[in-house]
């Protein structure tokens, strides 16, 4: 029961300075994605995969993707499907797009072609800043960057890597312990400038990259391998790493006109996962890890379990370990984890989108069981900037609806549970990740 709370923590909330502790939007606004329509937009991250599940065949999604048809044409393939998805999180966050950003009520054939028109008069310098800035108040998005320029000058203040007036950087380490290219490692060697000829020398360029990339300011390394492997790291000897590392050799005399893959066993990703935790471990360094549902249409959820990083957990304690999506569909077992170790941390990143009710039920049971200075709300993990503002909103009603109900239950009293909010929105992310 939420009784007259919930008005007055949500007009609270959405006063906040907010820390956005995941995105994948381009680096800079002039990378963004200018030939494009709203449809495009809009189905370039999640909702697309919801039209997917609907039934939407896969060919038609990329016709309304890949070709340059009206907006009109595209919404009569997608009309049949959304009035099914339109209730998902996915779908509500585009809802509150439409409505709070570009006037539209209701998306539908009578207003498809205005929303465009509208969406269309964004694609200009200072979209970004209006929407991360004026609008969501956000102080800092953290944001992942797959590559480090090699020919960053340190004199400038870091602006090869991203813009620092709107984000922090995160650097990905997935290639560094699960190269599958060539082109991967021939990356690797340029980000570091160690010629790698050896496992020996494969070490040294991984722990090169990671230093460079400090050198750079990121705030966090990244690690999403749960797409493709299992979340178990195990401890394995140097030499079982080294022969697998070796068999990468066996495609090197394959042109490079031609695909080039580079097998790389578990063994292998296992060791070097250990290995950069391990300068983790030395630095007090901050690692980000997926966990949870995978995006996309099919995959091996048993694989995310976050339960399967505990004896990570206990053998790196000087890690902090900021573990994303809440865990999704295991965020009981996310809060046991962080009630039992110092080091592990909750991240709501991409949840409120996933599914609303369940991020106000995980933080009303949260609240019983994690000190509170362990969670951090928001992570917008969107592809494209409005998506930030609609999941934003819904983040702010969800944390809104649980803490309504902790005061309606007499757990908290109105300002403890202003205090709350300001932790999970702003104050926890800062401390977590130094900022």
């Amino acid at each position: 029961m939420i009784d007259d709370n919930y008005p007055e923590l949500l007009d609270y909330i959405k006063t906040l300075k907010v820390i956005d502790t995941h995105e994948h939007l381009p680096c800079k606004e002039e990378q963004r994605i200018y030939e494009t329509d709203v449809i495009k937009e809009f189905l370039s991250h999640y909702l697309d995969r919801d039209f997917v599940s609907s039934g939407l065949q896969a060919k038609k999604l990329r016709k309304i993707i890949n070709e340059k048809i009206p907006v009109n044409q595209k919404w009569s393939i997608l009309k049949p499907y959304w009035k099914n998805v339109k209730y998902t999180g996915y779908g509500r966050s585009v809802s509150i797009i439409a409505k709070e950003l570009y006037g539209i009520d209701n998306i539908s054939s009578d207003t498809i072609e205005q929303l465009n028109s509208r969406f269309l008069e964004t694609l200009r310098p200072g979209h970004f800043k209006k929407i991360l800035k004026d609008l969501c108040k956000i102080e800092t998005c953290l944001l992942c960057v797959e590559t480090i320029d090699i020919d960053y000058d340190p004199v400038e203040e870091r602006s090869a890597v991203c813009d620092r007036e709107l984000f922090s950087p995160v650097y990905m380490i997935t290639d560094l312990v699960y190269p599958y290219l060539w082109s991967h490692f021939e990356r690797i060697e340029e980000e570091s400038g160690v010629r790698i000829t050896s496992f020996s020398r494969y070490c040294e360029a991984v722990e090169a990259v990671i230093e460079k990339a400090y050198s750079y300011g990121v705030v966090a390394l990244k690690n999403y391998l749960a797409y493709h492997r299992t979340l178990k790291y195990r401890r394995v000897s140097r030499c079982a790493a080294e022969e697998q590392f070796n068999e990468i050799f066996k495609t090197k005399h394959i042109p490079d006109w031609h695909v080039r893959y580079a097998a790389s066993g578990k063994d292998f990703q296992d060791y070097i996962f250990h290995f950069i935790l391990d300068i983790a471990n030395k630095k007090n360094l901050i690692l980000q890890i997926h966990s949870g549902i995978q995006e996309g249409n099919g995959n091996i959820l048993s694989n995310t379990n976050p339960v399967l990083l505990s004896n990570l957990f206990l053998e790196y304690p000087d890690v902090t370990f900021d573990v994303f999506h809440m865990g999704y569909p295991y965020q009981n077992e996310m809060a046991v984890l962080a009630k039992n170790f110092p080091n592990v941390f909750i991240d709501m990143c991409w949840t409120h989108i996933v599914s609303p009710n369940a991020s106000i039920n995980a933080l009303l049971e949260w609240i019983d069981t994690v000190p509170v200075n362990k969670i951090s709300a928001f992570g917008g993990d969107y592809m494209f900037i409005d998506g930030v503002y609609g999941h934003l909103r819904l983040a702010q009603a969800n944390i809104s609806k649980s803490l309504a109900i902790k005061v309606n239950d007499g757990l908290l009293c109105m300002d403890e549970a202003k205090n709350i909010a300001k932790m999970l929105f702003y104050d926890n992310p800062k401390n977590i990740f130094r900022l």
